[in-house]
């Protein structure tokens, strides 16, 4: 009677599909914790309005009525 010794291998299609796997996981990760941090506000937004020509003094149209603008 005789032994014998079997070594086996894994295969190199295994290999890549693991990193594979692994690549695609930790990289969709960084993507969702990258749009995600673009598209959460953390406070009240506010829009600045520059025209580009000086406005004159007599331009306000706004009148202030029981302390409330009105435009």
């Amino acid at each position: 009677m005789q032994a014998r010794l079997e070594i086996q291998r894994c295969s190199v299609v295994r290999i890549l599909v693991a990193f594979g796997v692994a690549a695609a996981l930790l990289i969709g990760l960084q993507l969702g914790y990258a749009l995600k941090a673009t598209t959460v506000i953390s406070g009240p937004s506010r829009v600045v309005v520059v025209s580009a020509q000086p406005s004159a003094q007599d331009d306000n149209r706004c009148v202030f009525i029981n302390r409330v603008k009105a435009c």
